[in-house]
């Protein structure tokens, strides 16, 4: 054999050392990149009944998952609430840092409540209040050159030509002038998403990774980065601009709710059989009706602002201006079935049977249907002929071609969405969890209902798993979640709504909403190759809900709150929220000067801080450092007396969860609830009930929002193993870069899990 030289020696050894870098590389920064990544989120699956379920032997793809790779309960963020925890699993931050903290925030430099996950907003239509003095302008610059080059043309006399001109072009001008006044909006609608942080999705598709995610809560509006396709989760308002607001046609005249806490709007039907002209409840007119209102009360306050905003609705209403924009239905019904016509489309019913989807075209004007046509989507139910004609309707979804804020990215794929997969539920919140607590449906329509949405969900999660271009797939399922607020009461004999004869027929729901979250990760095994990482996670579990505490009732009954003398607190609802109407509807009864906290949202409770709040009492410093240590100590200890329980089972200070936030944004106190308690509904509003204790007699049963993050643990499972043992969900962030092989994003809170 030829001895090598030394320079050839020195070259091979070189060779060597850089190839047994490469090879080290993955053992110095975890394992080796991985050819794809898919991750399914199932919100609200619990980790306590994922174990049970485990042990009794229904969960065997989940226990194949455990056996051969990682299983833990995953530790959700405090508080453990569907958008804080999902925004902490999309950017690795903390919510304080997220600045999603809650479902529900305070607006800046008011007491309001507004919703956390989306801001909305108005934005100039162009040239905005100038549209019609600009645009007359120009057609008429436009009209009057044309004019003078005809002129010219046809060998006309200059004089005359320029005279032509500037006759054509003031005509024109003026015509276009009085059109855009007429009706171009000055300003439209628009939203953003205050979410803090940089998503893992959008690191892997700026390292040149192509990525899709599909229904993550908080991504409204569609996030834009290339190699990304996205269709956005909770956070997309339906039509009307509410987390969901269904109908209720009835013939019944005196029909009422038993609970409407939520937007479920009832019409009342002029008769019960023949032929019945009604109207599909359409979406809000915002520019050219609520937008006057706000502009001509801008800049006013007590009764001039009252005023101004009445006469303007008043000489709304005289013109003929909608405040919503309705779209004609006709219901045909006989003693068999009830036909349904909208738009030229017809449907026929029987008792219980749902229709497809109607395409609703929602009618503006006749220059803005042209320039940009708003269309929704609506299915029905059929409920019942006798005695009485009764008609569910879902809530006017968008259609999904029909984005006035991007819910997909890029815009495009609605339409591949559409041709593969026929029309879908565009809203962020697509199970309906407002009509059975309204006392208007039961609990085999929202089974129904859930069942028809999943198996969408479910066919696309196939559809793109199958094709494999995704090296990072990311998918969340909510019916988990859903089926968890719905029937809890049925699955807790202690519960004060538990019904035997119910729970008869509707208590398993819970596990089989289990076992089917366990067969989508089997059908997902199916489609994905040995080289492909497989998380199944949730973002946190579920509690029973027996008993609401009202903390601001609570503060007033102890001295911190103050109301006013002879007010009246009554009561608000998610309507009253998004319908806010004039600035101090919220908290109209208190009196400000002698507050020193007052509580809003899922266990929240701000000191009324001079310097701060408008009208702030509380001296920052030591007397702030009082009175937080006071309600922290009286609350700790409080006692329910129908219970002998404790109902709070520890008063967060903000510093000791969240590092790194706003102190003008992020409340003082976090009051987390023990097990069966959870805050009652007006507090979370705002309001003040008599009560501090109550039983929770709505049909919304089982929660999560307000209890203690170690009660309501969610899970995680991985086909590959993990190191720690203790996971939080703000850990996945780095854990799926590291698998992907991408740059860490620098700054986080979270870890990565990879050994």
């Amino acid at each position: 054999m030829t001895s090598l030289s030394t320079g050839a020696r020195a070259h091979s050894l070189a060779a060597i050392a850089v190839g047994l870098s490469v090879f080290c590389l993955p053992l110095l920064f975890g394992a080796a990149p991985y050819d794809r990544v898919v991750i399914l989120g199932f919100d609200g699956a619990d980790a306590s009944l994922v174990e049970r379920y485990l042990a009794e032997g229904r969960l065997p793809n989940l226990a194949k998952l455990r056996a051969d790779g990682f299983y833990a309960p995953l530790r959700p963020t405090n508080p453990p609430q569907t958008p804080v925890s999902w925004a902490s699993f999309t950017t690795g931050l903390n919510p304080g840092r997220t600045e999603i903290f809650d479902f529900l925030r305070r607006t800046d430099g008011t007491y309001l409540p507004e919703f956390a996950m989306i801001r909305v907003g108005r934005k100039s239509l162009l040239f905005g209040a100038n549209n019609a003095p600009v645009l007359g302008s120009m057609a008429g610059g436009g009209a009057g050159l044309l004019l003078l080059v005809g002129t010219l043309a046809l060998r006309r006399r200059l004089v005359a030509g320029l005279l032509w001109a500037l006759l054509g072009a003031a005509a024109a001008g003026g015509s276009v002038a009085l059109v855009a006044a007429r009706y171009l909006p000055r300003e439209v609608p628009t939203a953003f998403n205050p979410r803090k942080g940089e998503p893992f999705w959008a690191a892997a598709a700026d390292s040149g990774l192509r990525v899709r995610v599909m229904n993550v809560p908080t991504t409204f509006p569609a996030e834009e980065h290339d190699n990304e396709w996205m269709l956005s989760g909770l956070g997309v308002p339906d039509m009307r601009g509410r987390i969901g607001s269904p109908s209720y046609y009835t013939s019944d005249p005196a029909l009422a709710l038993r609970d409407n806490q939520f937007s479920v709007e009832i019409v009342h039907l002029k008769a019960r059989r023949g032929r019945i002209e009604t109207s599909v409840v359409g979406p809000l007119n915002q520019p050219f009706y609520d937008y006057v209102i706000e502009d001509a009360a801008r800049g006013l306050g007590g009764e001039a602002r009252s005023r101004a905003r009445a006469e303007t609705e008043k000489r709304l209403q005289e013109r003929g201006v909608p405040r919503r924009l309705d779209v004609p239905m006709l219901i045909e019904a006989d003693d068999e079935s009830a036909t349904i016509a909208i738009a030229g489309v017809r449907q026929t019913l029987k008792p219980g049977e749902w229709s497809q989807w109607f395409v609703v075209p929602i009618t503006v004007n006749p220059v803005v249907d042209r320039l940009a046509e708003l269309k929704g989507i609506i299915r029905f139910k059929l409920l019942s002929l006798s005695p009485d004609l009764k008609l569910y309707a879902s809530p006017l979804n968008f259609h999904p071609e029909c984005q006035p804020v991007p819910f997909t990215h890029p815009l495009s794929y609605a339409r591949e969405l559409v041709g593969e997969f026929g029309l879908f539920k565009t809203l962020g919140w697509p199970i309906d969890t407002w009509s059975l607590p309204s006392g208007l449906t039961d609990e085999k329509h929202f089974l129904e209902d859930m069942d028809a949405t999943v198996e969408k969900q479910e066919a696309m999660m196939k559809h793109f798993l199958e094709a494999a271009h995704d090296r990072l797939y990311v998918q969340v399922f909510d019916f988990t979640d859903r089926v968890g607020h719905m029937l809890w009461r049925l699955h807790d004999p202690g519960h004060p709504l538990y019904d035997a004869r119910l729970a008869s027929l509707y208590a398993g729901e819970i596990p089989k909403a289990y076992e089917r979250m366990d067969r989508i990760v089997g059908e997902a095994e199916k489609r994905i190759g040995p080289g492909t990482v497989l998380l199944v996670c949730s973002d946190h579990g579920f509690a029973s809900f027996r008993r609401g505490i009202n903390y601001n009732t609570w503060l007033v009954k102890n001295g911190y709150m103050a109301l006013r003398q002879g007010t009246s607190t009554g009561g608000k609802t998610l309507e009253d929220l998004f319908d806010k109407g004039e600035l101090g509807e919220f908290f109209r009864y208190v009196d400000w000067s002698r507050t020193k906290a007052y509580a809003m949202g899922l266990g929240n409770i701000y000191i009324n801080l001079m310097g701060r709040e408008p009208q702030g009492s509380v001296v920052p410093g030591r007397e702030y450092e009082e009175v937080r240590t006071a309600i922290v100590q009286r609350l700790e200890a409080l006692i329910d007396p129908e219970t002998g329980e404790k109902p709070v089972r520890r008063v967060y200070r903000r510093e000791e969860i969240y590092a790194g936030y706003d102190p003008r944004l992020i409340p003082d106190l976090r009051a987390a609830n023990s097990e069966h308690y959870r805050i009652g509904w007006q507090t979370a509003l705002g309001e003040v009930p008599p009560q501090v204790f109550e039983d929770n007699l709505k049909t919304w049963s089982g929660d999560h929002c307000s209890n203690d993050p170690d009660l309501v643990p969610g899970v995680l499972f991985s086909s590959v193993r993990l190191a720690r043992s203790n996971p939080g969900i703000a850990d996945i962030h780095p854990t799926v870069l590291a698998l992907l092989g991408v740059t860490p994003v620098g700054g986080i809170d979270g870890r990565s899990l990879v050994p």
